[in-house]
């Protein structure tokens, strides 16, 4: 696993989008979805499920408490551009672009101060169809899981204001936390790491319903 003392420094927000839910057409499908969001300039309130102005299509799938915030990292960006895919600041849905806060930097459990808003991480972004369907590029959710790409979701602790150009300022990290990136690679190998995906469901903050989905993979009703 990543070294979990690394911790994020000199973090900042990049950019903030947030976007209405609207009707497209992508890729000859019609979607009802928020997932091209809009930047926004000034402060913005971030309340305990999400930003003023910002909305779900998939309820089931999006928003709530835990995925109150989605955030990106600016380094992604670069990468994909390198790799050929010019892709911007808000390509993939994010309300936070971050530089300085990668998937191999951050981990579940973390508090973070943005604006005066406090926050904390609690799951990678899962890569969906509307990505693909988007860009007309379905290999895309597979690359950003092989990369661990994925950027992750937050939590609000306490609600406030957020603009771009805010720090991103590390607060604390529970002891044991594993890193976003290594929850990303760890699932998506499937079963091929039994005792990696164990240590998994021990981590602090890992997301109940993923515990449940592991210990199905492995055919264990507790852990061992």
């Amino acid at each position: 696993m990543d070294n979990p003392q690394q911790t994020v420094t000199d973090a900042e927000v990049t950019a903030l989008h947030t976007g209405a839910v609207r009707h497209h057409e992508w890729d000859g499908r019609d979607i009802e979805t928020a997932a091209e969001k809009e930047p926004r300039t000034g402060r913005v309130f971030l309340s305990g499920t999400g930003f003023i102005g910002d909305e779900q299509g998939d309820r089931k799938h999006h928003g709530g408490p835990d995925k109150a915030v989605c955030c990106y990292a600016a380094e992604n960006y670069d990468a994909w551009r390198r790799e050929g895919r010019d892709l911007d600041a808000g390509a993939f849905s994010e309300n936070l672009t971050l530089r300085g806060a990668t998937e191999e930097r951050v981990c579940l459990g973390d508090v973070f101060q943005v604006g005066t808003a406090v926050v904390q991480v609690t799951q990678p972004r899962t890569p969906c169809n509307t990505i693909s369907r988007r860009w007309s590029d379905w290999d895309l959710p597979r690359e950003m899981e092989q990369t661990a790409r994925t950027g992750f979701y937050l939590r609000v602790l306490r609600e406030g204001h957020v603009g771009a150009g805010d720090a991103f300022e590390f607060v604390s990290r529970p002891s044991g936390a594993v890193s976003v990136s290594d929850v990303v690679r760890i699932m998506a190998a499937g079963v091929a790491d039994r005792d990696a995906l164990r240590g998994l469901t021990r981590a602090p903050e890992f997301p109940e319903q993923w515990r449940r989905k592991i210990m199905r993979r492995l055919g264990e009703d507790t852990l061992l």
